[in-house]
């Protein structure tokens, strides 16, 4: 069964110059995350954003449709989320953030966590999730919580690490087992108050900064704060980064797992009969 895995689009809403498209929007996916997936042996298809802007007419598929067709959701790193969208007035800062993209990842969330199907959010993606079901958001680490350590350094962008643990009883751990791991760190913001339904499953244990989080119960739900699609090439495996293989597995199994589950069951629905003349 080849998965078909869809992936949130990042926004470019004011493409640079030198592009060759000036004054249109751009849509984009990382290729390190298109290729975490399809190393896999799994599809992965990027979700265009509909711009609710947009000058001209349009009857866009339902989001119900879209996720009939997709066997999971993973939502890639970018932008800050909006303050707005968890209830909170933004502090003062040179934050961008964008509230076009948090409505139409959040639609598409929210929809694929009612249907059931697995989601993986990374990054923003694992902040998301938390705001989805109620949560809220630190805006800025060293303002908010001083004495953490360092997680953002731009100039050193993807070759800044630092340790999580995971905690007891988590999926992580159960993937992983005990003990500290080394992962990416490229973020300023993380997860405050909890969503209602998820369990914290990992921490930097420097600084008690929560790095993954997962929904309760039945399904596949999982954010995690660092970059594994990131911890792909041999470079990586020799600096100790956490592989992102037995992640990207798990997400997968619960996936395929739901997606014959459905089809078994459409198989046993009786076909209508055909009216007679």
């Amino acid at each position: 069964m080849t998965l078909r895995i869809g992936i949130t689009a990042r926004l470019l809403h004011e493409p640079p110059a030198g592009l060759g498209l000036p004054l249109k929007p751009l849509q984009f996916l990382e290729s390190s995350m298109a290729h975490w997936i399809m190393a896999h042996r799994a599809l992965a298809l990027m979700v265009p954003f509909i711009d609710e802007r947009a000058p001209f007419a349009m009857t866009p598929a339902p989001t119900e449709d879209i996720v009939d067709l997709l066997d999971g959701l993973v939502l890639q790193g970018g932008i800050d989320i909006s303050p707005e969208a968890y209830g909170a007035e933004p502090l003062p800062g040179p934050w961008p953030h964008d509230p076009v993209r948090d409505r139409y990842e959040l639609a598409l969330l929210r929809a694929f966590i009612a249907a059931g199907k697995p989601v993986l959010g990374v990054c923003r993606g694992a902040q998301l999730l938390n705001v989805a079901l109620g949560g809220t958001l630190v805006q800025d680490i060293p303002t908010q919580r001083p004495g953490a350590v360092v997680h953002q350094d731009l100039n050193r962008y993807d070759r800044l690490t630092h340790a999580v643990r995971f905690t007891a009883g988590s999926d992580l751990r159960e993937i992983y087992g005990p003990g500290a791991h080394r992962v990416t760190s490229i973020h300023h913001q993380c997860v405050d108050r909890l969503g209602t339904g998820l369990a914290v499953e990992a921490v930097c244990p420097d600084d008690g900064v929560i790095e993954a989080i997962r929904l309760k119960g039945a399904g596949f739900g999982l954010g995690v704060q660092w970059h594994p699609e990131f911890h792909l090439t041999q470079r990586d495996q020799a600096l100790g980064l956490l592989d992102s293989g037995p992640m990207m597995q798990s997400f997968l199994a619960a996936a395929r797992h739901r997606a014959r589950r459905l089809r078994g069951r459409a198989r046993a629905t009786p076909t209508p009969a055909a009216p007679q003349p």
